[in-house]
């Protein structure tokens, strides 16, 4: 799923907990009490991976302008 799907997917997603990582950067960020989060957050950053916890989903904001976002769940 991407574009609005995507967003509309990461913003119903339960986020009490959330991991933070971007491309090329060795720390990843967890942020706590996470439910007021949303993917237009994130709109201005590029080359960025947001998943949960349990790693059961994964929101995707790439640098390419034509491309994405993207979000993933494991059913």
């Amino acid at each position: 799923m991407k574009a609005h799907e995507a967003r509309n997917a990461f913003n119903t997603e339960n986020k009490d907990e959330l991991y933070v990582m971007y491309q090329n950067s060795p720390s990843v960020l967890l942020y706590s009490n996470a439910k007021a989060i949303v993917a237009e957050d994130f709109d201005s950053q590029q080359d960025i991976y947001i998943f949960d916890k349990n790693f059961t989903w994964t929101y995707v904001n790439t640098h390419e302008d034509m491309c994405g976002p993207y979000f993933y769940k494991v059913k």
